[in-house]
């Protein structure tokens, strides 16, 4: 269950950061990069065997 909060609140803060456009290029794509580990987590975790690696 801990992974599963991990990968949505990764996902969910790096979607947020990447709409932030005041403090230049870097930080929306470092948004970016933490949005998709997020989503990548979440995929992993529901789609392995009830969260097992």
């Amino acid at each position: 269950m801990k992974n599963l909060q991990a990968g949505g609140f990764l996902f969910v803060g790096g979607a947020i950061i990447m709409t932030v456009t005041q403090f230049g290029r870097v930080i929306p794509i470092l948004g970016g990069v933490c949005a998709l580990l997020g989503v990548g987590m979440l995929l992993y975790y529901l789609f392995s065997q009830e969260g097992k690696y």
